[in-house]
């Protein structure tokens, strides 16, 4: 066990506070070393501090290394040549240094201490990394000491589940792989839905729909091939086309002329039918029933009137009698040629709907291609569902397969996970008097981790089940030898907890650290220290830093940072 402390000088006044010594600013420099985004570090990248180089020892199995980092080349990092030598990345040697990119250095570091989270089908690619789970052995920032499996804001569920399964020595390859199903399973359900609501702007909602316009699409294309193998060119189509026009203009003539002559025959044969009412008497007996006297020579004048009438009927009847034959002669002869013009037109038409032109061959043609491309498309369309259709029925399938593979593998980890559910029994129980409860389970995203303590009323119980979650996983690494063997709190660890438990949680601190063989680095704020709690915990021997608020030498960094400029 490690601790730094902030304590105070003699002459301290009340007002000053420990806070801002660099306890935290000590946690980012070891994270700042160990390849962490220096884009998002707002301490170290302070302009006081440009062009620092920091450095840092780690040992692992009895071996040391020393690795540097400059603030103004934060893209390199040097390092031990033997930490890298074994592994296939760009480094130059300077010295018994390598120096190499910050992402090579991020790899190395996986490699080294992490290796058993090497991806099969990629040697130098690691799920999780080392930088992914450093923030679980060195947690930073509040938030991180709220709830067990959140390590950092803005963590992603996926990175939340795989690091905590890892941890526990869980199967979190299958953890990563369930991810990878459901979330391919969200793609196609985005993509079938994206079609559905472009085919329901068609009114085409359905593949039944779909397919039924296919038939109805492949039967006329059949139609219209067959038209095309059936067509037969004629050089003389269009001479054909003027014929016929010609032909029905000469019949359209002859019904017309026929028609006018026809109405003229019916009104000569109904006048020529009308026979005059005359009598030459009727006149002379009419104007003597009057009264009137007439001379001899008078009578003879009506005589001869009368006389012309006749001869003017008689006239009449030789003309119209002409003119029906005329016209009888006429409509026949025209009804003649209808009949031969009716019987060219047949003949035209015939050879019309044999064959065609060259053009409507041509148009034909175009129209048979795009109504194979339109059946082309529909066809595509359909293969598209059912194959997304068959994408989410193997997703699903596939699914259920991984989840239940994660059931099979839990009860076949069980004597594991039964040994991290005790120790977390075991140390909760240390600080509360009752045991906690850490809880293993698979439901629909995969594993899922309960954590709970049984101690209402009591402040700061949030950050004691991270701080137990932490002692667990420490312990469980130590003793299946793993490489990196330390866990580092920050005095937010302890900032809300009671002082009985913040002085419990030293003593098992001291205990379990000292018992497994691993490293436990924590910083305290003396004015906080539980004194009435350590029991027989003794700190003083323990500290290996003390920082104070006696001026800048007391500081971390020997220097107040002055505030940034906005």
């Amino acid at each position: 066990m490690n601790i730094v402390l902030a304590d105070t000088s003699a002459d301290s006044e009340e007002t000053e506070s420990t806070n801002g010594l660099g306890k935290t600013t000590l946690l980012r420099i070891i994270h700042f070393c160990l390849g962490s985004d220096f884009r998002r570090e707002k301490t170290l990248s302070h302009p006081d501090l440009v062009g620092v180089t920091f450095y840092l020892e780690i040992r692992i199995d009895e071996a040391d290394y020393q690795v540097s980092r400059n603030t103004a080349s934060p893209k390199l990092v040097s390092v031990s040549r033997d930490f890298v030598r074994d592994f296939p990345l760009d480094w130059e040697p300077r010295g018994d240094q390598a120096v190499l990119s910050v992402e090579d250095w991020r790899v190395a570091l996986s490699a080294r201490l992490v290796p058993e989270a090497r991806l099969s089908d990629e040697p130098m690619k690691f799920v999780p990394s080392f930088r992914e789970l450093s923030y679980y052995y060195m947690r930073l920032g509040k938030e991180a000491y709220s709830e067990p499996q959140t390590a950092y804001r803005g963590q992603s569920g996926l990175s939340r589940r795989i690091s905590s399964a890892f941890l526990l020595g869980l199967n979190w390859p299958q953890q990563r792989e369930l991810y990878t199903l459901q979330e391919a399973k969200k793609s196609v359900a985005a993509a079938v839905k994206a079609l559905a609501d472009a085919e329901a702007a068609d009114n085409h909602v359905s593949i039944g729909d779909l397919e039924a316009d296919r038939v109805v699409l492949e039967e006329m294309l059949a139609e219209r091939e067959k038209e095309i193998e059936d067509f037969n060119i004629r050089d003389d189509y269009y001479e054909l086309e003027s014929d016929l026009q010609r032909v029905d203009s000469e019949i359209h003539g002859l019904l017309n002329d026929n028609h006018t002559d026809g109405r003229l025959l019916a009104y000569y044969q109904e006048s020529a039918s009308e026979v005059p009412l005359f009598d030459a008497n009727e006149p002379v007996a009419i104007l003597q029933d009057a009264g009137a006297l007439f001379r001899p020579e008078a009578l003879r004048s009506i005589e001869e009137v009368a006389e012309f009438h006749q001869r003017v009927y008689a006239n009449r009847k030789q003309f119209l009698q002409a003119e029906i034959t005329r016209l009888k002669d006429r409509i026949l002869f025209r009804q003649v040629e209808l009949n031969r013009a009716t019987k060219e037109k047949t003949s035209v038409l015939k050879l019309l709907q044999s064959s065609g032109a060259l053009d409507a061959l041509v148009a034909l043609q175009r129209g048979v291609s795009e109504a194979s491309l339109a059946l082309e498309s529909l066809k595509s369309r359909i293969e598209e569902r059912k194959r997304f259709d068959r994408r989410q029925d193997d997703l699903t399938l596939d699914i259920a397969k991984a989840r239940t593979l994660l059931k099979q593998d839990l009860d076949d980890r069980r004597e594991m996970i039964d040994e991290a559910i005790a120790l977390f029994a075991d140390y909760t129980r240390s600080l509360y008097g009752v045991p906690g409860r850490l809880g293993v389970d698979v439901n629909r995203e995969g594993y899922k981790f309960s954590f709970a303590i049984d101690r209402k009323g009591s402040d700061g119980v949030d950050q004691m089940v991270v701080f137990c979650f932490d002692l667990v996983v420490a312990t469980l690494r130590a003793r299946r030898s793993a490489h990196f063997l330390s866990l580092v709190h920050d005095s937010s660890m302890f900032a809300d907890v009671d002082q009985r438990q913040y002085g419990l949680a030293l003593q098992l601190a001291h205990r379990v650290s000292a018992a497994e063989r691993f490293q436990y680095i924590c910083s305290l704020n003396v004015g906080a220290l539980p004194t009435e709690h350590f029991g027989d915990l003794e700190l003083d021997p323990l500290i290996v830093l003390r920082l104070s608020d006696d001026g800048d030498r007391g500081r971390l960094l020997g220097t107040r940072l002055k505030p940034r400029e906005t």
